[in-house]
């Protein structure tokens, strides 16, 4: 069944008559699947109840003592129940779907948030998880600081002329290079932090080969924090294909950030526009507004 709670999120309940459970907020043991969610439960000061997450989660630090039911696009059904979860989080993309029929033939309700639009969704999910949970009033509050932080970061970057052409790259090999074009959460904060999009030509995350990393121009790259050192850092990322001919690759202008902020859509959105507006615009762009 489906039920539209919040005020679009779409929240599909796996399990029979999961959704007066859900709404009575039997969330004395709570399993989530996906970081960001795992994040605006703690937000919400429901993180001792939970008691398992997957790989995505990394924050706050302390579900890093957390089980771990496997990543959310290979998540293991027979971890979950392992744990004896009351309710189970995730996002709609979770896979294995088998594995999320497994749960509900377990009797164990399952509900399923969406990721997009990115921005509206984040707002309707922590509404709908503030339902579910019983932190109605927290989750609200939650909102007018979010709305706030996103308000504050957009009147610091209004009046900037000269904005940067910035391309996250998400995955790389000696081939192709995966970048994030428009419909991403990066490429939407890239532009809300007042940069733009050097992939907006392209829809979702999708491979450039040398010649199109060349013309996309980026006057900065940025890629996940996670894999930094594994590339080799800047020394790394100028050797990918086509990089040095761009205005980043001659100028060296490589940054990494913390995948999380960059992918999720959670409560520290705000920590993410602030640091991308000052690696733009530099420290000076709230006092100025370059």
């Amino acid at each position: 069944m489906t039920a539209i709670i919040g005020r679009a999120v779409l929240v599909v309940l796996l399990a029979l008559g999961g959704i007066g459970r859900a709404s009575a907020a039997d969330a004395s043991r709570l399993v989530v699947i996906g970081g960001s969610l795992t994040e605006i439960v703690f937000a919400l000061g429901k993180g001792g109840s939970v008691i398992g997450v997957d790989q995505t989660s990394v924050w706050p630090p302390e579900v890093k003592a957390l089980p771990q039911v496997g990543y959310y696009k290979k998540v293991s059904a027979e971890g979950v129940l392992s744990l004896a979860p009351t309710l189970v989080m995730a996002y709609r993309d979770a896979e294995p779907a088998s594995a999320l029929r497994q749960l509900e033939q377990a009797g164990i309700p399952v509900v399923l948030f969406e990721r997009s639009p990115p921005m509206r969704a984040l707002q309707d999910n922590i509404g709908a998880v503030g339902r579910l949970l019983g932190t109605e009033r927290e989750a609200e509050a939650l909102r007018r600081s979010l709305d706030d932080q996103i308000a504050a970061v957009g009147g610091m970057v209004a009046g900037i002329k000269k904005k940067p052409r910035v391309l996250f790259v998400l995955n790389y090999d000696p081939s192709q290079t995966v970048v994030a074009g428009t419909d991403t959460i990066a490429g939407q904060l890239i532009e809300m932090a007042g940069g733009i999009n050097a992939a907006d030509g392209i829809t979702g995350f999708k491979p450039l080969n040398g010649e199109m990393v060349t013309a996309a121009a980026p006057d900065l790259v940025l890629t996940v924090e996670e894999r930094w050192e594994g590339i080799g850092g800047a020394a790394g990322m100028i050797r990918l294909p086509g990089m040095s001919a761009t205005p980043a690759g001659r100028s060296g202008r490589f940054a990494p950030m913390p995948g999380p902020l960059m992918l999720g859509l959670g409560p520290r959105l705000g920590e993410a526009l602030r640091r991308l507006s000052v690696l733009f615009h530099g420290e000076g762009v709230a006092l100025h507004g370059r």
